[in-house]
């Protein structure tokens, strides 16, 4: 009787979860980690939940035929402000079908923009503001009024009404990590991706995750290595460390290297794909970390000298990245550098600073992003003062791509300029940033191949070698590459055992 009550209470009992795709360069190749959890935690408070990701194929139609069979009560989307206008123009479908069906919209896109996302579009019931998992469920559970909701925009008798930030969960271990329950695993890559910790205290002018999650709370390393055992438990090899921070305390990545090593978590293969900081990470950390299973890390360099490192407020100093770098690729690490270009105050001579540093060492891959001030940031405030836009936010906000690609080449037309690197400097700038790129994994690829005897023999030609690093890295494979799930996923199963082979070997002759 007492659950019958309960759920007589509930404002909302049935949630729709969509995911819209981005006309991005990786498209849905991991669920949305954001929904998972939200599914997650909806679960466990029994509030029933599906979920739809338009990155697998989907488009309107199926979204109303889940609509249709499902039959949600509320229906959630999270937003970012790239592409923001066609994600409310897909709300807004759905609304003039389903009038009576409740929207709400969170992720980076509201907790910036607050509650002129329901003034421009009227689709929109609710906002989520920061985090969402407590907000959304309390607006189900509907014990509290709406307007008392922490975190919650709602529309209240023709206003539109905030109720206040909602206080960052201080102990993440009391939020349940995702189980994907209703999600489409076998469609996305096999990897599992793992948020060991949220926020990021760090003051880089360009980036938006200062104003989205400023405070950094690390889950225990017995919690995170809780959720990887569940999926080594069930088959899975392969896991992504994607928090912004992962190495922000050093005690704590030894801990969670010692959890996997107690609990016999063999044959893994663990990537830090997101950037982790050079100055928070040494060659012993580095070393521990490889033994338990870590292949490949990633650092977000942004700049190539001193003055930009403290232009951008880095806070890490060209000597540490270089010592980092130098490290991960001795060590046998498959290692990505990542670079924001266009700053303030940057010159043509900084930027090649950076193409310098991404082929002095032996990584796999440098991506030169193109930099899109994001509202809210120092970057995007100072260049509204500075009156430097090239297209107003609205615009660009809506067809410019972060990574310009020889099969987007709009992203290759710059959004804002500056004395140093106007718009035509920028434009061309980018096109020799793509070569560069290229030629950086083409080098990685003729360096696996020449491991071969035979191939090695060949690709001593080089003709042939160049030949053959032409054929491997065009943008056609680079298009199917990085915009199939399906050559994804066996690439990154051949990487798999690759990698597990020479490990075995390893092990095999050091016995």
């Amino acid at each position: 009787m007492a659950q019958e009550k309960e759920k007589q209470q509930m404002r909302f009992e049935r949630v729709l979860l969509v995911t819209p795709s981005p006309r991005a360069e990786w498209r849905g190749l991991t669920p949305h980690i954001g929904q998972a959890y939200l599914a997650q935690t909806l679960l466990e408070n029994g509030i029933e939940y599906d979920i739809l990701d338009m990155n697998l194929g989907y488009d309107l139609k199926d979204i109303i035929h889940k609509i249709e069979v499902f039959r949600p009560d509320i229906i959630g989307m999270s937003l970012i402000s790239f592409e923001y206008k066609r994600f409310y123009e897909i709300l807004s479908a759905i609304k003039d079908q389903y009038p009576d069906i409740r929207i709400i919209v969170g992720g980076p896109h509201v907790t910036i923009m607050r509650e002129q996302v329901l003034k421009e579009c009227a689709a929109i019931d609710y906002g989520v503001v920061y985090e969402g998992e407590g907000t959304l469920t309390e607006l189900c559970q509907g014990e509290l009024a709406e307007a008392d909701i922490k975190g919650l925009i709602s529309r209240q008798n023709g206003d539109i009404t905030y109720a206040g930030d909602r206080e960052f969960v201080k102990d993440l271990d009391t939020i349940p990590w995702p189980r994907y329950e209703k999600f489409e695993l076998d469609k996305y890559m096999g990897e599992i991706t793992i948020y060991s910790s949220r926020g990021c205290p760090h003051q880089c002018i360009f980036c938006p995750n200062r104003i989205i999650s400023p405070y950094y709370r690390p889950r225990s390393p017995k919690h995170v290595v809780d959720e990887v055992e569940h999926w080594y438990r069930k088959g899975h090899r392969q896991f992504n460390f994607d928090d912004d921070n992962f190495n922000l305390i050093r005690e704590r990545v030894f801990e969670i290297c010692d959890e996997i090593e107690r609990r016999g978590l063999k044959d893994l293969f663990l990537r830090c794909s997101n950037g982790i900081r050079a100055d928070r990470v040494d060659r012993e950390m580095m070393e521990r970390m490889r033994e338990v299973g870590f292949r490949y890390i990633a650092f977000g360099v942004d700049a190539g000298n001193n003055r930009m490192l403290e232009i951008v407020k880095k806070g890490e100093t060209i000597e540490q990245i270089e010592q980092a770098v130098s490290d991960a690729c001795d060590l046998g690490y498959d290692v990505k550098l990542l670079f924001v270009v266009g700053t303030p105050y940057e010159t043509r001579d900084d930027v090649e600073d950076k193409v310098r540093l991404s082929r002095k060492y032996p990584i796999q891959e440098v991506h030169f992003y193109n930099t899109i001030p994001t509202p809210g940031t120092e970057l995007f405030n100072w260049v509204k003062e500075n009156n430097l836009f090239l297209e107003e936010p609205e615009e660009y906000l809506n067809h410019a791509s972060f990574w310009p690609t020889s099969w987007q080449p709009e992203a290759l037309t710059p959004v804002f300029e500056t004395p140093e690197l106007p718009g035509k400097a920028r434009l061309e700038l980018f096109k020799y940033l793509t070569k560069v790129r290229r030629q950086v994994h083409r080098e990685f690829i003729l360096r696996i191949l020449r491991r071969n005897k035979v191939l090695g023999i060949l690709l001593k030609n080089r003709v042939v070698g160049k030949l053959v690093s032409y054929l491997i890295i065009n943008r056609y494979v680079e298009k199917f590459f990085y915009q199939s799930i399906f050559t994804r996923r066996v690439i990154e199963g051949i990487r798999y055992r690759v990698t597990a082979r020479k490990r075995a070997l390893t092990m095999k002759s050091g016995n």
